[in-house]
């Protein structure tokens, strides 16, 4: 499964950089954070991939939105994916933005890839992480989208 969640995180990024050198139009979600095409394209790659992968695993998405607590509470693995996390860095073309895709257990991230400048750098055991991100997501409350795999002190492998 690993060397496929790579692939996968590559083509995702392949399918972002093929939008790169176009005039970029900019939608804007209800949080007025900016939308892509490449945004959506990565998305449905990176979805459909990993249902095909693994369809008894969940997926959430930063562009799907997260399901009700009381769906998401029961569930014992998913994936959550921030399909292009920079996507105002992308706008502006400076390259600083990546692919983000974390298998979680409970409340446990198992792995997380980070597919930046076409590298995915994998990490196991991300603790730090599990702390501040993943209670978001487990909680009954529905918070911003935007929380997804961003603020963890490289390099932790």
């Amino acid at each position: 499964m690993i060397n496929k969640l790579v692939e996968i995180s590559k083509e995702a990024g392949e399918a972002i950089l093929g939008y790169y050198n176009d005039d970029i139009e900019v939608d804007y979600k209800s949080d007025d954070s900016p939308l892509t095409k490449a945004d959506l394209a990565a998305h449905h790659l990176i979805v459909d991939a990993l249902n095909e992968l693994a369809p008894e695993i969940p997926v959430i998405s930063e562009e799907s939105g997260i399901p009700d607590y009381n769906t998401r509470k029961a569930w014992k693995q998913f994936f959550l994916v921030d399909p292009l996390d920079g996507t105002k860095e992308f706008i502006k073309k400076n390259g600083e933005f990546t692919v983000n895709i974390a298998l979680i257990e409970g409340d446990t991230p198992l792995w997380a890839w980070f597919t930046y400048r076409q590298k995915v750098l994998p990490i196991s055991g991300v603790k730090e992480w599990a702390v501040l991100k993943v209670p978001m997501v487990l909680s009954p409350h529905r918070l911003n989208t935007t929380f997804l795999i961003k603020r963890i002190p490289l390099p932790l492998w």
